[in-house]
């Protein structure tokens, strides 16, 4: 992507796709259960792996069967196989949504990429020409060079500092 002339995300996304996309997002979200976490729950809540979700789901088997005559009532066969079946139905929600976050970041790094290759010829372009006085070089070479001022280095700033041409 180092050439110019290559440019591998050369569209945009109708508006129509936008309003799809982002009206879907929005239902998503509306639908989902309501519930979020601090970030100290986050880091404390201990995550669900393969071997406890398999524990959880024998523990449920188990309620059904001769252990069920002697668990107190408080303990609730019906809320922990709620709790196991939208565990199960967000577990595929949140690996589609990996999949469309990972799509549009790599898409994101391309475009961007490219844009800013673009932008840093462009600028390099300008600078040579303030460097040489072409007109109207300098108005845009100065708004531009901000962007570099903190980097140090030494870029072309008047014509005097251009290099001679070799011989």
């Amino acid at each position: 992507m180092s050439n110019l002339t290559e440019n591998k995300l050369d569209q945009t996304l109708p508006q129509a796709t936008m309003d799809t996309a982002l009206n879907a997002l929005d239902a998503l979200l509306a639908s989902l259960p309501t519930g979020s976490l601090t970030d100290a729950e986050r880091a404390s809540l201990p995550a669900i792996n393969v071997e406890n979700k398999i524990f959880a789901d024998d523990v449920l088997n188990e309620m059904s069967g001769p252990i069920a005559g002697f668990l107190p009532g408080y303990v609730n066969a019906a809320a922990l196989e709620n709790d196991l079946a939208i565990f199960e139905q967000l577990d595929i929600i949140e690996g589609r949504a990996y999949q469309v976050i990972r799509k549009c970041s790599d898409l994101k790094r391309i475009a961007g990429t490219e844009a800013y290759g673009t932008a840093l010829a462009v600028y390099r372009l300008v600078e040579m020409a303030n460097g040489a006085g072409i007109p109207g070089a300098k108005e845009a070479y100065d708004k531009l060079m901000v962007r570099f001022e903190k980097q140090g280095g030494k870029g072309f700033k008047t014509k005097d500092e251009f290099p001679a041409a070799p011989i």
